[in-house]
């Protein structure tokens, strides 16, 4: 499945529950690898919930567990086309909490992604001492050779550092800065690099390293840090920001201060994988 480009290995455990003992990190390593695997952004599982109507999993192609708003967007219209739920709105678990997912009238899924938190610890970045204040908002990120301004870090759910640009960078520019902002120290879990051009005062063009995945069309946790720092720097103001990147265009806006992702999605195709592949 993919929304907006990113596209997800997607395991359906609801109603076919999985052994226990499957180690889905080192699952989700052999069956994101574009070569030899199906190849993904990441490996989604859909699941029962003691407290929701589902429950979301998700891990990088790197084997790290993670919170993902465009695998959450697949899942939710996964468990709601495959008539797992007769309800439009409906509820599901993830790493990041409980989220309500709403599927439109346009078929397209809207999910709920949470307050953005601007805390240094719940980002969490650990900047050298005097940097800046409680939070990481329009500030200088030094590197090695060079400085990178207008530079906001927050959480949407996972670390994002959002880099406003006149022009989105450059092939070896970003990518060589991307992954050492990622794993800079300052970032105690890495971060998400997001390169954000605004185009007007509604709409923002991004390209997208993710944390474990490397570059990625699209990023729906990306896309609510790219939109949320865009109000909050002031760059943009309208109620409804567009995020456009490589692999399409995922909307945003804000309800009582909670961001709401939406866009489309599309099932590619379906298959079966032996039990034994998943041991």
């Amino acid at each position: 499945m993919h929304g907006a480009g990113n596209d997800f290995v997607v395991l359906d455990a609801f109603a076919n529950p999985l052994p226990p003992q499957i180690d889905f990190s080192s699952l989700a390593q052999n069956l994101c690898a574009r070569h030899i695997g199906i190849g993904s952004d990441g490996l989604l599982l859909l699941e029962s919930s003691n407290s929701a109507d589902a429950r979301m999993r998700m891990w990088n192609p790197d084997g790290t567990e993670d919170m993902c708003g465009n695998g959450l967007r697949c899942v939710a219209w996964l468990f709601h086309q495959r008539n797992y739920t007769a309800k439009s709105t409906f509820t599901i678990e993830t790493l990041a909490g409980l989220r309500q997912a709403t599927m439109c009238q346009d078929h397209s899924m809207q999910v709920e992604m949470g307050k953005a938190m601007w805390q240094l610890h719940d980002i969490p970045i650990n900047p050298d001492k005097n940097t800046f204040g409680d939070e990481a908002v329009e500030y200088q990120l030094p590197l090695p050779n060079q400085t990178v301004e207008h530079v906001t870090s927050l959480s949407t759910g996972t670390t994002h550092t959002v880099i406003f640009v006149e022009e989105l960078p450059e092939e070896k520019y970003f990518q060589e800065l991307s992954p050492a902002i990622e794993n800079h120290p300052w970032f105690p879990e890495r971060t998400s690099v997001l390169w954000a051009k605004v185009l007007s005062r509604d709409e923002v063009q991004v390209r997208i390293w993710e944390r474990g995945a490397g570059e990625t069309f699209a990023c729906g946790t990306g896309a609510c840090a790219s939109a949320a720092a865009a109000w909050r720097t002031k760059r943009c103001d309208s109620e409804e920001i567009k995020v456009r990147s490589k692999g399409g265009e995922l909307s945003v806006t804000q309800n009582a201060n909670e961001l709401l992702l939406a866009g489309q999605v599309k099932l590619v195709f379906e298959g079966n994988i032996p039990l034994s592949e998943l041991k």
